[in-house]
């Protein structure tokens, strides 16, 4: 999957390191420590947020499974990128 702007120099998402984000934090005058801690925060809230979501009357009234596929999809990737991002 590609991103329509990139972090970094890199727009594949499977590809993006912690050395993208700092060099993001760098060309956007950013600090890039705070940036890289930033975003391994959010990438660390979005599984459950997802999943709270996924769970909520109007999402559980459609009656498929897809939801929960999709929360399980969401915090494998998370779990990757969070990887990713601690390679500065």
């Amino acid at each position: 999957m590609r991103l329509a702007m990139k972090v970094g120099s890199e727009y594949r998402i499977e590809a993006i390191t912690g050395r993208h984000w700092t060099a993001f934090a760098v060309a956007n005058g950013l600090d890039p420590k705070r940036t890289i801690a930033r975003v391994d925060e959010l990438a660390g809230r979005l599984p459950e947020a997802f999943r709270e979501v996924g769970g909520s009357a109007a999402v559980a009234g459609i009656g498929s499974d897809l939801p929960e596929r999709l929360a399980d999809r969401v915090l494998q990737h998370t779990k990757r990128c969070r990887e990713a991002l601690a390679n500065a």
